[in-house]
Parts: C-alpha cells; structure tokens; sequence
C-alpha cells in the first residue's frame, strides 16, 4: 500500500480484515495525507488546514464517522454576500450552482462534445451579475482554472441525480477533527496482519505480474530495504503520480495518459484566530446586514462570498460558536498568494478581511492572536490541494483507477469521478481497491 492517506487506510483495513497482510507505506511522519488537523490547545476547535468539509448525507466520510462514534455537526446552510462592510443573503445560492450544471448539460449534449466552462461563462446567455459569482464558486469549490475546468464533468454530476446532495446539500463538519477519523481507520486495522512504515518514502515501483518490489527510503535520505507484496495499491495523490518521482517499471502509459486528462487544484486556505469573534456581535450585524424580512432568520454569520476580493471565501466555526475565521481561495487567485512569503500572504488576507466586513486593518491585527496555514503545493508529498477534470478527460478517472494485470491497483479522490477533490471519493475509492485486490487474491 503506498500512502496512509484516507484511500490507502480504507483499503488497508478492509484488506486486513479479509486475512491478508497489509505493509502500508506512506513518506510523511503522520498518517491522513491531505487531511491535516491542527489541535492547539488556545484554540476552542480543531483547525483544519487540509480537508474539512463532508459534502452530503451519501457520503461515504459521513457514514464512517457515524460508524466511528464521532461527533458530526451539520453547518447553518447561510451564504451571504460581502461588499464594503455590507451583507445580504445569497438567496438560493445552491439553485445557482444548479442552473450552471443543468445549462452545461444541456450545451454539452447540443455540441455532442466537451469544452471548457469558461466558455460558458462568457456566454451573452450568463448574466454579469452572476458570472463573477460563478466564477468565484469554481476556483473556490473545485480548485479549478475555468478555462481547464470539463463542462462535461459538471454536466455529469447533474444528469446522474447526486449533484444536489454533493455539492448543494447539507454540508457537516468533524468536531473531533477530521483526522479523528484519520486515526480511527488506523486503529482498525488488523495489528497480527498490518504494518504501517512511515518516513518511508517509495522512489520506485517494479513489477510483473503477480510480484512487487518497492524501493525506498527515509526521511533521512537512507536506503530501505526493498518491500516485496504479490500486488500493491498505490494512492499517492495525482500531483506527485505526474511529477513522476516514483518510477514504475515497467512503465504505465496507459496512466500518464489518463494523468494528463486530470488537473491538480491549488488552494490557500488560512485560519485566523482572534481574541473574540466580533463578526457574531448583535451591534456589529446590525449595523451590515441589509434590512429586510429575509434577514429575520439568519442568526450568526457562516459563510461569506466576496466577489473579486483577493480572498473571497469566508467562512466561521459554526455551529460552535468560536473566534475563528477561515479564508478561502482557490486556483488562479491562490497561485498569485503562494507566490508570495507568508508575511505578504498574512498581509494581504487582512486588508481583503478589512475591505470586506469594513473593520480598519488596524483593528483586524490589534485582535488578531494568531494564523495557521499549509502550503499543498510547496509540499512534496502532495504537490497540490485536490484534483478535478480537464477537458475531454470525464472518463480518465476511471481509467486512472483500472487495475493493471491483477497486480497494480490505484486509488485515491482522482481516481473517484463523481465524487473527485474530496475525503469521500479518496475513501470509497480506497474500498474499491480494495475489493479489486481481493477478487484477484482470494
């Protein structure tokens, strides 16, 4: 098994309970991959640095944390729209997101091919009003360029029925903390059949039918002894399958070729804890949120969407009440900030707060106790946040996924198509490896 991430535990438990022997392999000191939980202890919740977000009642995150006895809260579904220290609600944000999809599907099928959403969005069809909106929503929600970004695979989510529940349905979070369930899949494998090597890092895979040797090394650099299964599953994340750092030989053309149909998000997530969460104060939305009937029932603030701001995607700790707010920004915008040092990424995150919610910057860092953040791209182990597919490549996925001569297995989000860039997909995607490797070994 290459990685302890959520795909390669998944699989790695329910191969060990069937009876067979499991060496998980995985290059970080931790397990969890891309699900990366801070617990501090200054900080009334847990940050998430990583992945955050269960995206739906189907899935497959939700029912393990359940099984997993874990305390799972369903976040206020409340979007409103920030503009120099005004707020009104978004309406039916979601029935947005749906109509985008619905006309996607519909133009994919006049055109009998796919193309790029960008082309969509600038359409006379898409209104000005909402073009920026959209936008925003799909370099924040999918990490993506729109000029790279499948109509097609978007068009799919809409005619297979699931898109409400994945992507406009309800939305929970661990409060545990998401690597609570990380530790929970670990602590189920089998211990008389399982062993987990971390600071292992693979650097390459030779194989033939039925035989596998994986050569590696530590943290250190220092060579490892080779291991040695009669197949493996790899789930190292798409990034670092196309930085080709680990080698396979025979080599897989096959898979670079379903690898270039897939492209890798980048996100700057950042977690700003200060002394008191004043944007839940009475006097504070009082004096932003607009005056109207639908206003009545909003309570406190939840989620944010500031249109052409350098961060535009806010969000609290809600349901519990804490003084955290997370800044969010994907693709294009998040690529500028990681090119920065991470004074000017704090920088420029307060002065897009204080132009969004009209509090001076001033004030933001006299409050200000502390900031955490993780730069996926920079990290060598996942070279990127999460991924999504390009144009033309709604089948590489699942071609991504095929097992290779009953010896190679591959899972992991980019491998899950209609659930891709998310816990849920690297998870269910880990148990499909799974029952693979089992039909072949059984």
């Amino acid at each position: 098994m290459l990685g302890a991430g959520a795909a390669g535990l998944a699989a790695a438990r329910d191969l060990s309970h069937a009876g067979l022997r499991v060496t998980v392999i995985e290059a970080r000191p931790r397990i969890g991959g891309r699900v990366l939980t801070v617990h501090d202890p200054r900080s009334p919740v847990p940050i998430e640095l990583g992945a955050e977000f269960i995206h739906g009642e189907a899935a497959e995150t939700l029912s393990l944390a359940q099984a997993a006895g874990l305390a799972v809260v369903e976040l206020p579904d409340t979007h409103e729209l920030a503009r120099a220290g005004r707020l009104k609600p978004m309406g039916d944000f979601w029935g947005l997101v749906d109509r985008m999809n619905r006309d996607l599907a519909r133009r994919v099928a006049s055109r009998g091919r796919d193309f790029p959403v960008s082309e969509y969005l600038e359409s006379a069809s898409v209104p000005a009003s909402r073009r920026g909106l959209l936008r925003d929503f799909l370099q924040g929600f999918y990490a993506a360029h729109p000029d790279r970004l499948s109509a097609e695979s978007l068009a799919v989510e809409t005619v297979g029925g699931d898109e409400r529940d994945e992507v406009a349905g309800k939305q929970f979070r661990i409060a545990n903390g998401g690597d609570a369930l990380m530790k929970w899949l670990r602590d189920g494998l089998d211990p008389d059949r399982t062993e987990v090597r971390l600071s292992t890092v693979a650097e390459s895979v030779r194989w033939k039918r039925g035989a596998v040797s994986v050569t590696c090394r530590g943290g250190d650099r220092a060579p490892l002894p080779a291991v040695s299964a009669r197949a493996a599953v790899i789930t190292l994340p798409l990034a670092v399958l196309k930085a080709g750092v680990v080698r396979f030989d025979p080599a897989l053309p096959a898979k670079q070729r379903a690898l270039a149909r897939i492209e890798t998000g980048q996100v700057f997530k950042i977690v700003l804890r200060f002394r008191e969460a004043f944007w839940q104060g009475v006097e504070f939305l009082k004096e932003r949120r607009e005056r109207s009937a639908s206003n009545g029932g909003l309570g406190g603030l939840t989620f944010l969407h500031a249109q052409g701001a350098e961060v535009p995607t806010w969000w609290t700790s809600l349901p519990v009440r804490s003084p955290l707010l997370t800044g969010y920004v994907g693709a294009v915008r998040a690529e500028e900030l990681l090119a920065e040092e991470p004074p000017s990424r704090l920088e420029r995150t307060l002065v897009a707060l204080s132009d969004i919610l009209a509090v001076p910057r001033r004030e933001l860092e006299e409050q200000l106790d502390a900031s955490a953040t993780h730069d996926w791209r920079a990290d060598p182990f996942a070279r990127g946040a999460y991924s999504y597919i390009g144009v033309g490549g709604n089948d590489a996925p699942r071609a991504l996924a095929r097992p290779v001569e009953g010896t190679l297995f591959f899972a992991g989000e980019a491998t899950s198509g209609a659930e891709i860039g998310t816990v849920a997909g690297a998870l269910s995607s880990g148990r499909r490896a799974a029952r693979e490797v089992l039909r072949v070994l059984k």
